[in-house]
């Protein structure tokens, strides 16, 4: 059970766009540490969202802000586990194919909706950052070359010749070294602010508050930060450990991290500026401060790299909403190339045409990241409650009756079963020929993957999948609190939005 990653290693004839394309499709062939991984959940995490937090904090009172923080943060978690614990238990590894399982074909495409609004938001306003970070920096040091300074060439020019060519590849994991070096850059950017914010603070103390005028938009934008949920399956997909204990390990430690990140910056930010910080906390400093440009260029560098964390899901939602993506196929090189290529420039122009975050924050906050993060993903958890009963009654009673040859069956990515006799070691795959366009039908003749990403021809106990997945009491009611939470602060966010 620990060799999760084995696969590609078992089948050489593999090629590299193959394990790509397996790896973004199905369990079995995750080939990232649990550190690897957690660092692209904080990349995905950690992005524009951070720079509003300090903003937040100032809506929510500082000791309130401090506590919702760790309450979003913690329920985000939750999130994360119970979404995969779900997919888990029937066996889907995609969000938006978990939604239709839960709803149906209207639920299907209301996921994909709402993913688009959340992650293509998120690259929206991380291209938004970048045009209030570098035309800045270059102006200020190049002057020139004057068209260095114009805000629309820059985004142009680097969206262009940066950002396109890593939303190239097909599975998330390629971005994993480049989230690493785009999460050292966060602590360059906190680093200088906490050098130099202290210059621009007031002579008389901020006063902190224990509850502020706007709880509820506050909580909004918090959710915001801390949504990552879009790319879940994505990052599980890329991890060796596919366990419910390997997972739950990893979102712990990228939650951990993006929470001390991230209130770092926000009290920091709140402390200097107090009621008056504005929602890109950078902009509050003079342009003309040679450490704070070090940090705007630590951001700037950091949001080129982060910005793939919100297309890469949103292309996946747009593909499986044209049908180009089923449980049964992949796009072909010419669909996934032409939505990547189409989708791109469409972010690209409303990061052109847009310029202020507060309304990102508070729009894609409110309606999608709560439902992301936290409704569906409990009313997941609370409906694939007999679905795992279900399914171990079934094996109990196939697992009795199938002596002397004692087959079990496990359910694999697309619903059918695998069967393996533990008797005779020989497995049949009940995997009818797909549709996909990977380079070859052979990719999918030798799949052995199953749920949880244990290999068939792995000896193991059922008691050690169903351990993990088995529904428990305290984890049912904190899934119904989780739906009452999330629509709470929907309702309150927008409002609160829609009111300012």
């Amino acid at each position: 059970m620990s060799n999760y990653g084995s696969i590609p290693q078992k089948q050489p004839y593999l090629t590299k766009a193959e394990q790509d394309l397996l790896q973004s499709d199905r369990p079995g062939y995750g080939s990232r540490t649990k550190i690897e991984v957690a660092f692209n959940l904080v990349n995905a995490t950690v992005g524009a969202g951070i720079i509003g937090l300090p903003f937040a904090i100032a809506h929510a009172g500082f000791f309130m802000g401090i506590i919702a923080s760790i309450i979003v943060a913690v329920l985000a978690q939750v999130g994360l586990y119970m979404l995969i614990v779900s997919g888990q238990r029937v066996g889907i590894y995609k969000y938006a194919l978990l939604v239709e399982y839960l709803l149906g074909r209207p639920g299907y495409y209301f996921l994909n909706f709402m993913i688009c609004v959340q992650a293509g938001g998120g690259a929206v306003s991380y291209f938004i950052l970048l045009g209030d970070s570098l035309p800045m920096l270059f102006q200020r040091y190049f002057p020139q070359y004057p068209i260095l300074g114009d805000r629309t060439f820059v985004l142009i020019f680097i969206g262009i010749a940066c950002i396109l060519p890593l939303n190239m590849a097909r599975s998330i994991g390629s971005l994993a070294r480049w989230s690493i070096i785009s999460v050292a850059c966060l602590p360059i950017i906190l680093l200088t602010i906490l050098i130099r914010a202290p210059a621009y603070a007031p002579k008389e103390s901020i006063p902190l508050e224990w509850v502020g005028a706007d709880v509820f938009g506050a909580l909004g934008i918090m959710a915001f930060a801390f949504t990552c949920h879009q790319v879940a399956f994505n990052n599980f997909l890329t991890l060796r450990d596919q366990s419910a204990n390997g997972w739950r390990h990893t979102t712990t430690l990228s939650t951990s991290i993006s929470w001390v990140i991230s209130m770092t910056f926000a009290i920091v930010g709140y402390l200097c500026f107090g009621s008056k910080v504005q929602s890109n906390l950078f902009m509050n400093f003079e342009s003309d401060d040679p450490i704070i440009n070090m940090g705007r260029f630590a951001l700037g560098i950091s949001m080129i790299l982060t910005i793939p964390m919100g297309i890469f899901p949103t292309r996946e939602a747009i593909q499986k909403s044209l049908g180009f993506e089923t449980a049964t196929k992949q796009p072909t090189n010419v669909q996934h190339y032409t939505v990547t290529f189409v989708l791109f420039f469409v972010i690209l122009s409303l990061a052109v045409a847009v310029k202020s975050l507060g309304t990102v924050y508070s729009v894609v906050g409110g309606f999608s990241a709560t439902t992301l993060a936290y409704i569906l993903p409990a009313a997941s958890y609370l409906v694939t409650r007999k679905d795992y009963y279900d399914h171990h009654h079934h094996i109990k009673t196939v697992s009795s009756s199938s002596s002397p040859n004692n087959i079990i069956i496990y359910p694999t990515l697309t619903g059918t079963s695998t069967l393996f006799n533990d008797e005779t070691d020989v497995k049949s795959s009940l995997w009818e020929e797909t549709n996909s366009i990977a380079s070859s039908s052979r990719l999918f003749d030798d799949d052995v993957s199953t749920v949880d990403g244990i290999l068939d021809d792995t000896p193991i106990s059922m008691g050690d999948v169903d351990k993990a997945l088995k529904p428990s009491w305290w984890l049912d009611i904190a899934a119904g609190l989780l739906i009452v939470w999330g629509l709470t602060v929907m309702i309150f966010s927008l409002s609160s939005a829609l009111i300012g």
